[in-house]
């Protein structure tokens, strides 16, 4: 055990380095989002190493050690506040991002038709049914049922 703290204490700040881009490497493997705190400590160990040559090896180890361990928690809580403050995600739910959004009639059959967003054509129902708009006429969208928008008439 003596010689691993030896070849750790020897260890150039490149080793270090090389330690970090693998372990975050590893972690395009296997997206578990680990990897990659014990990585940026190793990235940290490379610039103590190199500002601070000569600790000793099991000072190195228990100073990677506790990096790790703190970035690991300070990471992840971190990223606990930010996805806190994020609005609710749409990248699954197109649909749902519409809603409150203009579109333009395209098409009336009935109580259904095709609208258009920011140039992509929805199929639409119309709420209330009886309040039917004209081809080239704004609505608003009210609701997403799968693919399909429910939209209102502008009262404007």
């Amino acid at each position: 055990m003596a010689e691993f703290f030896t070849w750790v204490g020897e260890a150039s700040p490149w080793l270090w380095l090389a330690l970090g881009i693998a372990l975050m490497a590893l972690e395009i493997l296997a997206p578990s989002f680990v990897l990659v705190w014990p990585g940026l400590a190793a990235a940290a160990m490379a610039l103590t190493v190199w500002l601070k040559p000569g600790l000793s090896g099991q000072a190195l180890v228990a100073l990677f050690a506790g990096l790790s361990i703190l970035f690991l928690f300070g990471g992840r809580a971190l990223m606990a506040r930010v996805e806190q403050d994020e609005p609710q995600a749409t990248l699954n739910a197109r649909g749902k991002s519409m809603i409150g959004r203009e579109a333009k009639v395209l098409s009336v059959n009935g109580r259904r038709g095709k609208v258009e967003i920011d140039g992509v054509q929805w199929p639409a129902e119309w709420d209330p049914v009886e309040d039917q708009p004209e081809e080239g006429q704004w609505v608003q969208v009210s609701a997403v049922s799968g693919m399909n928008l429910h939209v209102k008439v502008n009262k404007n």
